[in-house]
């Protein structure tokens, strides 16, 4: 049954699975990266099987190679967006917007620091996780004030938060390997500001589309135009957004749209997927 095929894509959060088998397997076996390789464990155990022939990986972003960069790569490749569904909206709104799971990684409740400090209106969407049900409790929602948690939002719902938000923060304390909700908000026209973590800097044009934060006076990671760093950074890089005319917000927005059409669209990376598979088929 293996050879009805001409290769083997795998293209779930834990690929890796699938290198035990590579042995057992004639064809290529491509292997699409969601994580940063940032144990000794992840390390040692892609390195083991990285002598495979047949197996070959696609990193999501250039500095998920960093820790593993002898690894087979066939490619970079952006995900990508359906323009079409995260469709643009030139004015925005009022709310900071910050959506993903509400662990404490993903910065949810600096958001809420950040909302209290500048005094704006911050729209917070998470899944919560039951081990983190009290942090979550603790830091985020007994602070909130005049801002929302919601959960259960449907895609279509979140979308309009990204088109009618005016900014969309991402405080990661982590290596990000690629933020897909940074491009979402963005191909909607809203303005992104995170933390230079992993590939933050690949995605947001700084200054252009949105803005980059070092994440601490110990971690600094770049000569961003945002010079304070951490939270205090965050709230810079808000009021810059907010203290805006209208004309430059505008134009900041139109600047979101384009950067997604010409680096992160679906379109873009099934073209770059199909190069990859032509690439590890005459490579095997």
């Amino acid at each position: 049954m293996q050879d009805q095929f001409d290769l083997y894509h795998v293209n779930i959060g834990d690929g890796d699975i699938a290198l035990p088998f590579a042995p057992f397997v004639k064809r290529p076996i491509v292997i699409t990266l969601h994580h940063i390789l940032d144990t000794d464990y992840m390390r040692k155990y892609f390195s083991l099987y990285n002598r495979s022939s047949n197996v070959f990986f696609i990193s999501a972003s250039n500095a998920q190679r960093k820790l593993l960069p002898n690894l087979n790569y066939l490619s970079t490749i952006y995900h990508g967006v359906e323009p079409k569904v995260f469709s643009f909206n030139g004015s925005g709104g009022e709310s900071i917007l910050w959506a993903g799971r509400a662990i404490p990684e993903k910065g949810i409740h600096h958001v809420v620091e950040v909302a209290k400090k500048t005094n704006r209106n911050a729209n917070l969407f998470g899944i919560p996780r039951k081990e983190h049900q009290a942090w979550l409790q603790r830091t985020v929602l007994d602070k909130l004030g005049q801002n929302t948690f919601q959960t259960g939002l449907h895609r279509h719902q979140l979308i309009e938060h990204f088109q009618t938000s005016k900014v969309f923060l991402l405080p990661v304390s982590y290596e990000e390997s690629f933020g897909l909700v940074l491009i979402e908000a963005m191909s909607c026209g809203t303005p992104v500001i995170a933390f230079a973590r992993g590939s933050i800097p690949e995605v947001i044009r700084d200054g252009e589309t949105g803005f980059i934060v070092n994440s601490s006076d110990d971690d600094i990671r770049g000569d961003w135009i945002i010079k304070k760093t951490g939270v205090e950074g965050l709230c810079e890089a808000v009021e810059k957004i907010y203290s805006m005319s209208k004309d430059e917000y505008v134009a900041m927005r139109l600047a979101c749209r384009n950067h997604v059409m010409q680096h992160f669209t679906i379109e873009r990376m099934v073209s770059e997927y199909i190069q990859a598979y032509k690439k590890a088929i005459t490579s095997s």
